[in-house]
């Protein structure tokens, strides 16, 4: 959704010892367990883009923004809001990469008989960890109940330990980022995460390294249209 000065608050500067549970939007990523691309499972990418978009219902005052599933990682922009919106938003997202190249290769349909739980309660006020860890804890958890169903002899190893997050400063930080994540699948050869890159690329250490991705590809837009409308530097 476009921006909205009158819904969407946002700090300016991102201090040190920053309150999570402040209203604004954030940059995430969450990488699978050891960047292995086990999201290319037929499974889990159906239980993902679920999950992500029943998070509302733990989280009524979060709203889903720009998405994407990658082999081995996925991106996304949530904001957090302080009053619950009268009118459910409709989350935007895409499956990327070697996923839908294995979709349209002819693939035998993936399942989708798993069952994503209902909230026990609800939270109006949540931290973006609360937010992210309930998002990894779901898809952990109905992934390992497909598996007792139907696979009982294999483990339910999705994510990697913590997450990269980022507070979105501005407006065109918060376009660059959704570009970037709408832009990730077409880049996948070129990517961080992707590990045939891990000799010449260090896998990112911070979500500093991503931003510093988007920051060159923007400047490479600015300079390619002679546009002054590029995002400014980081602070």
């Amino acid at each position: 959704m476009k921006y909205d000065p009158t819904i969407h608050h946002r700090r300016s500067i991102r201090l040190p010892e920053y309150d999570y549970s402040s209203v604004g939007a954030y940059f995430v990523t969450i990488c699978s367990l050891n960047r292995a691309c086990l999201l290319e499972d037929p499974v889990i990418p159906g239980i993902i883009l679920d999950v992500w978009q029943a998070l509302p219902g733990w989280f009524p005052t979060i709203e889903l923004d720009d998405f994407v599933l990658m082999p081995n990682h996925v991106h996304f922009i949530v904001w957090l809001q302080s009053n619950v919106r009268a009118t459910p938003v409709v989350a935007q997202y895409n499956v990327g990469a070697t996923l839908t190249v294995a979709q349209a290769a002819g693939a035998s349909p993936a399942p989708t008989d798993w069952i994503v739980p209902r909230p026990g309660k609800v939270n109006l006020h949540p931290t973006l960890g609360e937010v992210v860890g309930t998002f990894k804890s779901v898809v952990f958890t109905v992934y390992q109940d497909w598996l007792e169903a139907h696979q009982v002899n294999r483990r339910a190893k999705i994510w990697q330990k913590n997450y990269y997050e980022h507070v979105i400063r501005h407006d065109t930080e918060l376009n660059a980022i959704r570009q970037y994540i709408r832009d990730n699948p077409r880049r996948w050869a070129e990517d961080r995460d992707n590990l045939d890159n891990r000799k010449r690329l260090p896998p990112p250490s911070s979500a500093e390294d991503y931003l510093e991705d988007i920051e060159q590809l923007s400047a490479a837009r600015f300079n390619a249209r002679g546009s002054h409308d590029a995002p400014s530097s980081r602070t």
